[in-house]
């Protein structure tokens, strides 16, 4: 009797064992499975928040283009009521923008840029025509071995190339640089002298096509065979593509950079930094009151300005706004191209990255 006693109670013990480590089992799957609940609540709070923070920012960089409308319906209609026909960088439009604080511990700041003061890169393949006239300014130029007739906005553009700031192009890489965008952009499939059609693109890697057609975006110009993301960068805040039909140069708000671009037909080297430093002086002063008054200065004295002349302009109705926010220690970036027609004012690209 007390042996089967003892076998019982040592039966219960082992049960009581194996209840324990049972429940210490148990416990600790709970406990895994809490702490994988608690990751998985954290983590669709993170997201959740992420995305409030960011729908916020989109309707900030809204407002900020709501704005930038309003400014530039309200000097069209103060430049109809004082028949102005000009946009020049003392208007209110053009002011150096500042931060605007806001109430969640962020700020928010936009700034508008005319879009027609850069040099068209799709005027390259649609030529500026003369005022009053269908014809297009052509000049022979001696290219590698041949003769070549190259219009005024190639030559512009080959000027252009030559005045920037950070990278070394002489003429020689400028012509190779103007042909090779001319092809990326022209429609036909025959390369210019020292240019780059399909051809050219097929044995890069990866390969690629030419894009045949006028640029969409400043950004296409990477593509271009022969643009190192050194010339990019210096060349990218100098040009634009719109609008895609081509545009005129607005000479009141041109940076010296495009105005060293400038200069007498069939001279392909650029004015000097001190040339076009003159010009932007005169500008600010007041005196660089037209056209007439700007090409009447020494600088464009030595040679026909007829294809110059044609290429500017003194209005504008293409402009860039370039908006930024911060909330909770995070930027987002808005890039907005608007176009004025009067008093309307329309958005034709939008984009959270670059033009």
């Amino acid at each position: 009797m007390s042996c089967r006693h003892h076998k019982l109670r040592h039966m219960g013990s082992r049960q009581r064992g194996a209840a324990l480590i049972v429940a210490l089992l148990v416990f600790a799957i709970a406990a895994a499975l809490m702490v994988g609940l608690q990751r998985d609540f954290t983590l669709h709070m993170e997201r959740g928040r992420n995305g409030f923070l960011q729908e916020q920012a989109w309707v900030y960089l809204q407002g900020a283009e709501n704005l930038a409308t309003m400014a530039l319906r309200l000097d069209a209609q103060q430049d109809t009521e004082t028949d102005r026909t000009r946009d020049d960088l003392s208007e209110q439009w053009a002011q150096e923008a500042t931060p605007y604080p806001l109430d969640e511990q962020g700020w928010l700041m936009g700034e508008l840029e005319d879009l027609q003061g850069r040099f068209n890169v799709n005027n390259l393949v649609n030529p500026t025509k003369q005022p009053e006239s269908d014809s297009v300014t052509e000049v022979k130029q001696t290219l590698g071995a041949g003769e070549i007739r190259l219009s005024s906005d190639q030559q512009q553009f080959i000027r252009l190339l030559q005045s920037l700031e950070g990278v070394d192009i002489d003429l020689s890489l400028a012509q190779t640089l103007t042909a090779a965008v001319i092809d990326f952009i022209d429609a036909d499939d025959s390369p210019q002298a020292n240019g780059a059609e399909a051809e050219g693109y097929r044995n890069l890697v990866p390969a690629y096509r030419p894009a045949n057609q006028p640029l969409a975006s400043v950004s296409e110009l990477r593509a271009v065979k022969g643009v190192t993301p050194e010339i990019y960068n210096a060349l990218a805040p100098f040009v634009s593509v719109w609008p895609p039909g081509g545009s005129l140069l607005n000479i009141h708000t041109a940076p010296t950079v495009v105005l060293r671009s400038l200069n007498v037909d069939d001279r392909l080297d650029p004015l000097s930094a001190n040339e076009a430093g003159r010009l932007d002086e005169l500008r600010a002063a007041g005196e660089l009151v037209d056209i007439d008054a700007l090409l009447s200065e020494p600088v464009f004295s030595g040679g026909t300005i007829e294809g110059l002349r044609g290429r500017l302009g003194e209005s504008s109705s293409w402009f860039l706004l370039t908006a930024q926010v911060e909330l909770a220690g995070r930027e987002q970036h808005l890039v907005s191209v608007l176009e004025r027609d009067g008093q309307i004012i329309r958005s034709r690209y939008r984009s959270l990255g670059e033009l």
